[in-house]
């Protein structure tokens, strides 16, 4: 089958769609299908090139936040559209939304992925995050882009049960983005005894919410000896890196490649996933597939705390002194966290890509049947 996979942003090392949808290619690609990218070159050469857009208004706070997005160029796309056998898009932007458009008239099938929630991007923008307008993103995310897929790939039960809400009329399929074998395989946990590490991954943003977890370690008995990890890039890292200092908590904030990022979980005690707004939360799955043993947030709009395998793995996201009781339990229930921590190793084995990958692979190939019998 010769698929085209569609997004803004492939490139991208800091973006969890990007980094899912780089897996997601070598994986389908190590299945014997024919994998081509349609992509911005920001960070890279994809298949079909695009130009990079620039949006005026937004400039510095996309700047801010790494993204890039593609300009829409349309003799491009269709010279990508008109070679694949199925079109999948990655995101809601108008490179995904012009290609659905051309798919759909040279009649080819369209799947997606729903990668993320309108509060992903709004957070950012203060003005913007309110339920009025959160709501009106959904309505054109769905009637736009999405509404040209015939199945869409939903990384978790949640997210498809939110989409329901809003009435996607796409065939909507749980399917995991998935664990890549680098965090399955050959972990050498190396756990310090007189200190305790927390880790916690993601981009420096007010969703992420990692000042909960500055607070709680504050607030937590054993505070000295905690060693706080906060590995990203972001807006905010200058805000955090004051509050580490006013709190008096001792934290590194940094961005880390894979291998540098894989390290520090081995030596991480556990992993605390503060987000409020997640599709699924890449980083805590491969932090937890290494052995890690996470700490989630529970909210509305977070899917990750379905991970969690016992109460002392989630707590009510901006709880910063529940987040401080957790912590201070698995310091002090050393057993309990070595036990729970092969617990995540044998659990994040069923959620691999290949896993996945081979899911998707059934979801694509019921989309072209069903779009040939239609």
């Amino acid at each position: 089958m010769k698929i085209l996979i569609v997004i803004y942003d492939y490139f991208n090392k800091s973006n969890g769609m990007s980094i899912s949808t780089q897996r997601f290619v070598k994986q389908f690609s190590k299945m014997g299908q024919d994998v081509r990218v349609l992509a911005s070159i920001a960070g890279g050469e994809p298949d079909y090139p695009l130009s990079v857009m620039t949006i005026p208004i937004f400039k510095d706070i996309i700047a801010k936040e790494g993204f890039h997005f593609a300009k829409p160029e349309k003799a491009i796309i269709k010279k990508a559209v008109k070679w694949a056998d199925l079109v999948h898009l990655e995101d809601p932007f108008p490179v995904c939304s012009y290609a659905g458009k051309i798919a759909k008239e040279l009649k080819k099938p369209i799947t997606g992925t729903f990668h993320l929630y309108p509060e992903n991007l709004t957070a950012s923008v203060p003005i913007l995050d309110h339920h009025s307008i959160n709501s009106t993103f959904m309505k054109i995310f769905r009637d736009t882009t999405f509404n040209y897929c015939n199945y869409l790939q939903c990384p978790t039960t949640k997210v498809k049960q939110r989409l329901q809400k809003y009435n996607f009329r796409s065939k909507l399929v749980v399917i995991s983005n998935g664990i890549s074998n680098y965090y399955l395989e050959e972990n050498q946990r190396n756990l310090k005894s007189n200190s305790f590490t927390i880790l916690s991954v993601g981009r420096f943003s007010n969703e992420k919410d990692q000042k909960t977890l500055i607070k709680a370690i504050s607030l937590s008995k054993y505070k000295d000896k905690i060693h706080l990890i906060l590995a990203g890039k972001g807006p905010l890292k200058s805000e955090y890196i004051d509050l580490c200092h006013k709190l008096n908590v001792n934290a590194h904030l940094a961005f880390y490649n894979r291998d540098e990022l894989k390290h520090i979980m081995n030596q991480s005690s556990i992993v605390v996933h503060c987000a409020n707004v997640e599709v699924e939360g890449m980083a805590c799955m491969e932090a937890f597939a290494t052995g890690c043993v996470p700490v989630i947030a529970e909210s509305p709009l977070s899917s990750t705390s379905a991970y969690a395998l016992s109460p002392k793995n989630r707590f009510p996201a901006g709880n910063s002194q529940i987040l401080a009781k957790r912590i201070d339990y698995w310091i002090t229930h050393p057993q309990d966290l070595k036990t729970m921590s092969a617990n995540y190793q044998n659990y994040a084995k069923s959620l691999s890509i290949e896993n996945s990958a081979r899911k998707v692979l059934t979801m694509f190939e019921k989309a072209q049947k069903n779009y040939v019998s239609n």
